[in-house]
């Protein structure tokens, strides 16, 4: 019997997009300001029958529900991007930010270009970041193998 120490197996690649779905999330929830839903308030005639279903809508509570929601959950979402980034090292910090929190479309290239690193040696700490991301922000996927 073989003594297996890999119990189970990451998908690095859905993890990897799972981390940087999560970040470019967070960008956009930290430039963009959330537009609140407005109730219709012009009631529209429909000669369709309707069915007694005892099932009442409360359409202002619902939109007033979001209303209140929402801004509050994209903004922990930003808090908690940035926590877990402020949480690694300088140069993971400052490669992970400049790729995906300062400015939109950003290559790969740009970055180890600013940064003074080799293309490889940039996706190699890229992998490491986004890694670590990944087990903080509890985002590490599980292959099925």
């Amino acid at each position: 019997m073989q003594n297996k120490q890999d119990i189970y197996k990451v998908d690095e690649a859905a993890t990897r997009a799972a981390v940087e779905k999560y970040l470019l999330q967070a960008r956009e929830y930290a430039i963009t300001e959330y537009i609140p839903e407005e109730a219709s308030v012009t009631a529209s005639y429909s000669s369709m029958p309707r069915s007694n279903t005892n099932v009442t809508s409360d359409q202002t509570g619902e939109i007033a529900s979001t209303n209140v929601d929402e801004p509050e959950r994209r903004r922990q979402h930003v808090q908690r991007a940035n926590q877990a980034i402020n949480r690694l090292g300088a140069r993971q910090r400052s490669l992970i930010s400049m790729r995906y929190m300062d400015d939109d479309n950003v290559l790969d290239i740009d970055v180890a270009c600013e940064m003074d690193m080799s293309p490889r040696h940039y996706r190699r700490i890229k992998s490491l970041a986004l890694y670590r991301l990944a087990t903080t922000l509890g985002l590490i996927v599980i292959s099925d193998d």
